[in-house]
């Protein structure tokens, strides 16, 4: 064998293991996400009470474990908001009140209070809050202004000067320094669900497909080669 023909031996077996190696990880892939889209809706995260710094940290992307946890912190509100057309589970699209809280070392978290219908009263005293959190909203709802939230999003009071957590928490209870509930319009805190597309059986079909694809690659050589003294056997015959 010719240096040229083993180095096109060479570069064919490097360039076969190498798709080969995509249409396993393909199918890799589509595994993960069948066995993601089975698990959905099926995590349930713990309803126990964490401290909000347990779980989270200011000045980063929320933690993947923080999102749905009910946390708990104390502080004081610092800037009011109402986020409108906000969608309520049970009640539709609804304006509400929105406060940005300041708890220790300069940190803050924004807060849905609850309904924008004013019986949550606007207050800068000591508050402790139990609220489940979720990750900042992505899309527009409303114009953004000085006392207005477009999105549940810290991005948007960013230039208030202070080290603000990731997202958002829906305050399911607020408790005053003399360990009064404070009453009002609360909303819904539901847990959020991670949507996968597609469905179980539709991901492995694909799983399937990208496997048997490699293994086609694989063979495709000694496919050539059967076939290849096939016609040598048939010129022969038909000489």
């Amino acid at each position: 064998m010719n240096k040229s023909k083993t180095l096109k031996v060479i570069s064919t077996g490097l360039a076969m293991f190498l798709l080969t190696g995509v249409f396993f990880e393909l199918g890799l892939w589509q595994w993960h996400r069948a066995q993601a889209t089975s698990r959905q809706g099926k995590v349930v995260p713990s309803s126990t009470p964490v401290a909000l710094t347990a779980v989270d940290a200011a000045g980063k992307n929320i933690y993947t474990a923080a999102i749905n946890r009910v946390v708990t912190f104390q502080g004081h509100y610092v800037t009011n908001f109402v986020a409108p057309a906000q969608l309520v589970t049970n009640l539709g699209y609804r304006d509400l009140t929105v406060a940005l809280f300041l708890i220790s070392d300069n940190r803050a978290i924004l807060v849905v209070r609850g309904l924008n219908d004013g019986s949550l009263k606007p207050t800068s005293a000591l508050v402790s809050v139990k609220g489940r959190i979720y990750p900042r909203q992505q899309d527009d709802h409303g114009v953004t202004t000085a006392t207005t939230l477009g999105r549940l999003d810290p991005s948007l009071v960013a230039g208030d000067g202070y080290n603000l957590f990731d997202g958002y928490v829906i305050a399911m209870q607020e408790v005053d320094q003399s360990g009064l509930a404070i009453s009002g319009s609360r909303v819904p805190a539901p847990v959020l669900l991670e949507s996968i597309s597609g469905f179980y059986w539709q991901h492995i079909s694909y799983v399937i497909i990208w496997w048997f694809m490699g293994l086609l690659v694989l063979a495709a050589p000694f496919i050539s080669r059967r076939n290849a003294k096939l016609h040598a056997i048939e010129d022969k015959v038909s000489s």
